[in-house]
């Protein structure tokens, strides 16, 4: 072996520990600013908290109605109401670890510190959904039994995690729930507004729910079952509900990262293209 061929080798692995060393400082930096901000826990505490709290009312409020449920009644699926807020919540706290960046002006200092932007997004991308997985479990698990609790209390049927349909739709839901976040993110990168990247990533989570069930049963089977809520709703609650909108597990997969893909590849771009 040549000796340089031995001093490329030894070049390349100095480039890569550095690289790696580079990539965990600006981790560890995008935690750090995260971390000081006190809107940040407020944000996820209110999420958890109106999830669970949401489900608890609901479900107290059908258990004192009386033991007269519906013929159709899933006690796995009522315990996840309150999801509801904690995808909206979640979402608006992915924009806002872009966008107010873009807002306040501080991502200008953000890129003078770490000019390498791929970490910068990559740092910001891995934080979002490493934090919101976590409060997502603990979110369905939390609304999980806090529902199934209250419900056996009034003698309504109530499950357990015992069973394997609810782990799907448990952990399932709390494993998918950096998503639309996700989703959120990216907004906020490409969008570089607050107003305008909560709206757009909760206009393309809930829009076509809203309007979904008035179109024809063609559409809703061919099209609606093409948008990402779809497809991950077919991935986790699916197997209990069924609906025109939703498609088989695994092809919806396929729905979900391709839309995903798209979008966080698209503000992936933008980010290391264009002017701050």
């Amino acid at each position: 072996m040549t000796t340089s061929t031995l001093t490329a080798q030894a070049t390349f692995g100095t480039n890569t520990a550095a690289g790696r060393a580079g990539f965990l400082d600006t981790l560890a930096s995008e935690w750090a600013k995260l971390s000081s901000l006190r809107s940040t826990p407020i944000i996820l505490g209110l999420g958890v908290g109106l999830s669970i709290g949401t489900t608890a009312l609901g479900a107290v409020a059908f258990g004192a109605s009386g033991n007269d449920w519906p013929d159709q009644f899933d006690p796995t699926l009522f315990s996840m109401v309150g999801n509801i807020f904690a995808l909206i919540v979640f979402s608006v706290f992915g924009v806002l670890v872009a966008s107010r960046e873009y807002s306040n002006g501080a991502v200008g200092l953000t890129l003078v510190a770490t000019p390498n932007r791929r970490h910068v997004f990559l740092a910001k991308l891995t934080l979002v959904n490493a934090i919101v997985m976590i409060a997502g479990l603990v979110s369905t698990i939390g609304m999980f039994l806090v529902g199934q609790g209250v419900l056996a209390a009034y003698g309504l049927p109530s499950t357990s995690l015992a069973n394997g349909d609810a782990r799907i739709v448990v952990f399932g839901l709390g494993l998918m729930m950096p998503f639309f976040p996700t989703v959120g993110l990216a907004l906020g990168f490409l969008l570089r507004s607050t107003a305008g990247g909560i709206t757009t990533v909760l206009g393309i989570l809930w829009l076509p729910q809203i309007f979904g069930q008035f179109m024809p049963m063609w559409t809703r089977e061919h099209l609606i079952s093409l948008l990402p809520g779809s497809a991950v709703d077919s991935m986790t609650v699916g197997h209990l509900a069924e609906s025109p909108d939703y498609s088989n597990p695994a092809f919806a997969a396929v729905i979900a990262a391709v839309w995903l893909m798209a979008i966080a590849g698209s503000a992936y771009t933008a980010f290391l293209t264009k002017d701050a």
